[in-house]
């Protein structure tokens, strides 16, 4: 269940683990779980094995899961059904179809450690991330999102030393809420320079119509004191 280490000496031993993760069905999300071990394993034979629980606690009772059906019948041979259900388990992994965000509650360290190799690689502009986004979290939010989509298919994983994590676009995610806010911020921001600048172009034009009319006014002016004044006659 990616609980990490396990075992006695850290107390997380799988036959007395309670650890959930949020699931409305404890079948359901099995399942789910063991049709990608089992494409997984289909597909990376020879590059890694996956170890199946078969403890006494029924969460980690691989018969029992399989009488439960959160595993084909037969996970040697599958029947067309399972077949298809096999295959087409991990297709949203492999399209990508995933947020890599920061983790919440991480060390600050840790943070600043896996921004700094995510922007240190090919793919990643980070020339902009301090002034588009205010705090760590959401800097490590954008950072690790790109280096993973950009290096994803050449093996990156969303880890980060931890400090990552995979989350489902199905979710109204903070990355999307932090993207779209600087969107608008900087569409906001390029209407206000718009604004100031045609409004000083327009302050700018007043003054000099003004200045042009004052020296219109102060050249007539001083044409009439030059006017020599009419010589009354006697007759």
């Amino acid at each position: 269940y990616g609980t990490g280490q396990s075992g006695p000496a850290f107390g997380k031993c799988p036959v007395t683990s309670d650890t959930a993760f949020g699931q409305d069905d404890d079948v359901e999300f099995a399942r789910n779980l063991n049709l990608k071990k089992l494409n997984a394993f289909a597909l990376g034979h020879g590059w890694y094995f996956w170890n199946f629980k078969t403890e006494l606690g029924w969460r980690w009772n691989f018969l029992e899961l399989v009488r439960q059906g959160a595993f084909p019948k037969n996970v040697s041979n599958y029947h067309d059904s399972d077949s298809d259900d096999v295959f087409a388990a991990c297709e949203k992994e492999d399209r990508g179809e995933f947020l890599c965000a920061a983790k919440r509650g991480v060390h600050p360290d840790d943070l600043e450690r896996g921004v700094d190799y995510a922007c240190s690689g090919e793919h990643v502009d980070c020339s902009e991330i301090d002034t588009k986004f205010p705090t760590l979290e959401e800097r490590a939010d954008w950072a690790f999102n790109e280096f993973w989509h950009a290096h994803r298919h050449s093996g990156a994983t969303c880890d980060f030393g931890g400090a990552a994590h995979l989350l489902s676009t199905t979710r109204v995610a903070s990355l999307e809420q932090q993207q779209r806010l600087h969107r608008n911020t900087e569409t906001a921001s390029s209407s206000a320079v718009t604004v100031i600048f045609w409004s000083f172009v327009g302050v700018v034009a007043g003054v000099v119509v003004v200045v042009v009319a004052g020296v219109r006014i102060m050249a007539r002016h001083k044409r009439r004191l030059e006017y020599s004044p009419l010589m009354s006659v006697n007759v």
